[in-house]
């Protein structure tokens, strides 16, 4: 018999959430063409088993796009972005989708990212150096008691989301967050990349 406070867990957990819950398997590359263009490869299996689950996130009730056209409307409203493609195919473990963006400005990729909940930035200074930082925002469990951070570590804990990132003529950098990283008490620490500069 299911214990009443292993299902009350799983309801607040299923609260807690954000956009990224039935996405478990994520895997973000941006390649840039020059320092502010560039594509943004999304690899996604979201989980049958949190598939149809909806979680809230501020006033709305929000989930990983699941189609073409849920990425369309989202990216349309980003300026100087675009939808590229979209492939997606049922697997054992769930749906499996590829989806390939455009941004021609460091504002678009900026925006591109709040799609996963994440907060990137990407300034240049006035030596021409250019600075990307990423700040892990999701999910919101570090803020939650310790049952329900435990509770997430058990679930997911050993997934890992993976986010590479390939600067024009320099070579690949990533950045890989675990799940249980980001129920753990304190949230993981930015993480940056710099390239380009003045040449002495």
């Amino acid at each position: 018999m299911a214990r009443p406070w292993s299902s009350c867990k799983l309801v607040v957990l299923a609260l807690l959430v954000p956009l990224l819950t039935s996405c478990l398997d994520l895997a973000v590359d941006v390649t840039f063409n020059t320092s502010t263009a560039g594509q943004v490869k999304v690899d996604a299996l979201a989980w049958r088993m949190a598939q149809d689950l909806q979680v809230i996130e501020g006033d709305d009730l929000v989930r990983f796009p699941s189609s073409r056209a849920e990425w369309q409307t989202l990216v349309v409203q980003i300026a100087y972005a675009r939808l590229v493609s979209w492939e997606g195919a049922e697997e054992d473990r769930g749906f499996r989708s590829t989806t390939i963006l455009e941004f021609s400005s460091s504002r678009a990729l900026e925006g591109l990212f709040v799609l996963f909940k994440q907060k990137l930035t990407l300034l240049q200074d006035n030596q021409s150096r250019w600075t990307l930082t990423l700040v892990p925002q999701v999910p919101r469990v570090t803020g939650s008691p310790s049952e329900t951070r435990q509770l997430w570590a058990a679930l997911w804990g050993t997934t890992v989301w993976t986010f590479g990132f390939t600067p024009p003529g320099r070579p690949r950098s990533e950045d890989k967050i675990s799940l249980a990283d980001l129920a753990a008490a304190e949230p993981p620490k930015d993480w940056t990349l710099t390239w380009g500069g003045q040449t002495p």
